[in-house]
């Protein structure tokens, strides 16, 4: 059925991450709610934290897998759009009804990103 999405096709190794990009996205305008039961304590921070860990691992692993660079060289871009994307949401969120831009947000959106990178270039080492 999925024939045509083949492992060796370089366009393809971009979906997942700009999947997760979207969803960060659609999470990130969606106009606040006071009554969202899941922002208590340090639950925002973990989240943000998590969100742009995932998008810095499937990050790269696209450039792995689309460009022929060093490793070293993937990591930074990994790490550059992840912080990137981690400060445009926040930026985006200025303009949402009910929304604002946290430092601490993007604080936690860039170390999740460098985790992410960590993690990932870790992960990729052992191929």
């Amino acid at each position: 059925m999925f024939e045509w999405i083949k492992e060796d096709k370089p366009v393809f190794a971009w979906v997942p991450s700009i999947i997760w990009a979207l969803v960060i996205l659609m999470f990130s305008v969606l106009p606040y709610r006071g009554d969202f039961p899941l922002l208590v304590g340090n639950f925002d921070k973990m989240a943000h934290f998590l969100e742009y860990m995932v998008l810095s691992i499937l990050l790269i692993r696209a450039l792995y897998r689309a460009w022929s660079l060093p490793m070293s060289k993937n990591a930074v871009i990994a790490l550059i759009l992840g912080c990137v994307y981690g400060i445009v949401m926040e930026l985006i969120q200025l303009f949402i009804p009910g929304r604002e831009a946290d430092i601490r947000d993007v604080i936690f959106n860039l170390i999740g990103a460098t985790a992410g990178v960590i993690l990932g270039r870790s992960m990729l080492w052992r191929k």
